[in-house]
């Protein structure tokens, strides 16, 4: 039997020190605090440094992402952790005039409708499409439940053009993945609830609007809720940088987790240099290490672990003078279906969507190449990847002469993969947690990959571990 104080300091090991693992263990620090819990905490990173792919670098002037560009503030979670932190004051919002959005199709730029009246009247997708798609209120409505790729809700409500020229590209900009591979259910659920709670996404859409009329608030489109991407003044790594920060007596680096073993009511965590016990364990690295870590603990939840694929993500990054680029870049960015004849996924303005990111006088390409449609990226050196990337600027920016500023930043496994089947994997790993209360998963390889859903699951792994401690 513990004491009392032994039960108010319960132990905890988060293994993985990025974006997940340092906003899961600070709100465990912090939420415990709040109900008289002082956990004895600590967070186990593999590599030199925490941060993970949320991480910024500044050179020269130019701010460079490794990951994540910002988050939509539409996220509670986010916009609570951020002022916990003290960080509100530190927000910076896109500009005004990366409201453009394009896609390259056949040989040309265009800019993407934002409205349905605005989509009727562009040259974007030909007249049989539109007409195609003004057939979506009477499409009967799928309520079956099946585990339907994206592409294929969007060739059945939409057509084979939306899917193939709209939806595809964004899943590739989003997700680097392959819309004809990724589930519906797994990565946009709220299409799924619109077409089993109102029977189409026009119908979902019109209702909505006329709710939000009445309640005074903007839907912001058929995604949900109307938000703007947001960063901080020195980029997306001052949040993990104060995250970092504030856990700086509790994080241990170059020590990369071997194993997870169950002792009793405990846990063991082995590294290479010594094990350490806990009540708790929170597992916040990829799926793929979270698989070694847990296969003499649980064999089924190891393989579906071990099932979720990732895409390689490789960003360069290429500063340019005004002058330098014959395209205006007055958008967000470009994306770019497969078939144009282009590697490049898509491409971000950066400092037409942060200003503040850029020298004066330069414009910032931050081009992303590989995912899921083209893997072999990863089996280009860089030299090679350089030269494809700046011919293709080239051929979609008309830049006129060599970059002021390079980056190039390689992930060979850059984004987990929501494929069919996503929701059952995770469902398996949510049957470990509730089989071993103290052993916990969060990160990017689950219920989302964004900031937001990262932030959103954190509160979720305090909360668990706090109702364990509180009923024990």
């Amino acid at each position: 039997m513990r004491n009392a104080a032994e039960t108010l300091r319960p132990s905890v090991i988060v293994i993985g020190g990025g974006v997940a693992g340092l906003a899961s263990a600070y709100l465990i620090r912090s939420l415990a605090n709040e109900r008289g819990y002082d956990p004895a905490l600590t967070v186990l990173e593999s590599k030199p440094e925490v941060g993970g792919s949320t991480r910024t670098e500044k050179v020269d002037g130019f701010t460079c992402e490794w990951g994540p560009n910002g988050f939509l503030d539409n996220e509670p979670a986010t916009l609570d952790i951020v002022s916990r932190l003290g960080l509100t004051s530190r927000l910076v919002k896109a500009s005004k005039h990366a409201e453009k959005r394009y896609i390259y199709h056949h040989g040309s730029m265009r800019e993407v409708p934002l409205s349905p009246r605005a989509f009727l009247t562009s040259d974007i997708l030909p007249a049989s499409a539109k007409l195609r798609m003004a057939c979506e209120p009477v499409i009967p409505a799928k309520r079956n439940g099946a585990d339907e790729t994206v592409y294929d809700f969007a060739k059945r409500r939409l057509g084979e053009s939306f899917a193939q020229y709209m939806i595809d590209p964004m899943v590739s900009g989003i997700f680097a993945g392959n819309a004809r591979e990724l589930s519906l259910r797994a990565v946009f659920p709220k299409m799924v609830e619109m077409e089993v709670e109102y029977g189409g996404l026009v119908r979902a859409m019109i209702a909505k609007k006329r709710a939000a009329r009445r309640n005074g608030a903007d839907t912001g489109g058929p995604a949900g809720t109307a938000a703007t991407l947001t960063t901080f003044v020195n980029g997306m790594g001052e949040l993990t940088a104060t995250l970092a920060s504030e856990l700086r007596n509790n994080i241990i680096t170059n020590a990369p987790a071997c194993e997870i073993r169950v002792r009793g009511e405990m846990y063991e965590v082995v590294s290479h240099e010594r094990t350490f016990q806990a009540d708790a364990v929170v597992v916040a690295c990829p799926s793929y290490a979270a698989a070694k870590l847990v296969s003499g603990v649980s064999y089924n939840a190891a393989e579906c672990l071990r099932e979720i694929p990732f895409a390689p993500v490789d960003v360069v990054a290429h500063g340019h003078k005004l002058e330098d680029v014959g395209h205006p870049l007055d958008g967000f960015g470009v994306l770019i279906p497969r078939g144009e004849d282009f590697r490049a996924l898509g491409s971000l303005w950066c400092d037409a969507i942060f200003p503040n990111q850029t020298p004066p006088g330069t414009h910032l390409l931050r081009t992303m190449v590989g995912g899921a449609h083209d893997p072999m990226i990863s089996t280009l050196t860089d030299v090679e990847l350089e030269s494809i990337v700046s011919n293709e600027h080239k051929r979609l920016f008309d830049t006129k002469s060599e970059p002021v500023f390079r980056k190039l930043i390689r992930h060979e496994k850059g984004i987990a993969q929501y494929t069919r089947g996503h929701l059952e994997r995770v469902r398996e790993i949510d049957l470990l947690e509730k089989q071993l209360p103290g052993l916990l998963f969060t990160g990017a390889s689950y219920r989302g990959v964004s900031v937001n859903a990262c932030m959103k699951d954190a509160f979720r792994i305090a909360d668990r571990l706090l109702d364990v401690w509180r009923f024990n």
